[in-house]
């Protein structure tokens, strides 16, 4: 069991990093994309996008809050979130994003991009390939969330889509036919 959730979350993880790496998606986009996508969630690939578009470079390059743990969140949310309004029904998914905090902040003592990225020139090859690095941790993260609280979800994941390594031509093409990610 836990080799299987390692090996799922180890694939999350590539295909984040692929999908950032090769610049169809910024951070917050390619974590919760992938993870909407894996576990058959029920955004619409262009609304998942849409709607973590304003996070990347800590929320709309303000420096704060880093993109990626932003998108690893958001899928958090997605999957484990409120469908409406009510006294507590809101504690799985409170509980599932401190405990997603938690575990980014112990591995790199800070959750600001600003700090994350210190030391490296913005838009540089180092400044991707660390950001590539954490979206793809904070992903593996979220997914080890999701199926401890959500083990049902196994059964849902697409693995085709999560086997794919798309090359920087392969992904030139997908966003010129609008099938990115």
């Amino acid at each position: 069991m836990a080799e299987c959730l390692s090996e799922l979350q180890s694939l999350i993880q590539r295909r984040v990093e692929n999908v950032f790496a090769t610049r169809q998606l910024e951070c917050a986009e390619a974590v919760l994309s992938v993870i909407n996508r894996t576990f058959r969630g029920d955004l619409p690939d262009a609304l998942a996008v849409r709607l973590a578009s304003g996070f990347p470079e800590g929320l709309g390059r303000s420096g704060c809050l880093c993109g990626a743990l932003s998108g690893a969140i958001m899928a958090l949310g997605l999957f484990l979130g409120r469908s409406g309004p009510g006294v507590g029904n809101g504690r799985v998914v409170k509980a599932a994003v401190a405990e997603l905090q938690q575990a980014f902040k112990a591995t790199y003592q800070s959750t600001c991009c600003r700090m994350l990225t210190q030391g490296v020139d913005y838009g540089g090859r180092a400044h991707r390939r660390q950001c590539v690095r954490i979206s793809g941790e904070a992903a593996r993260i979220a997914a080890g969330i999701l199926i401890d609280t959500r083990p049902e979800l196994k059964s849902q994941v697409d693995w085709g889509y999560l086997n794919r390594r798309d090359s920087v031509p392969t992904a030139g093409l997908r966003i010129l036919a609008g099938t990115w990610g």
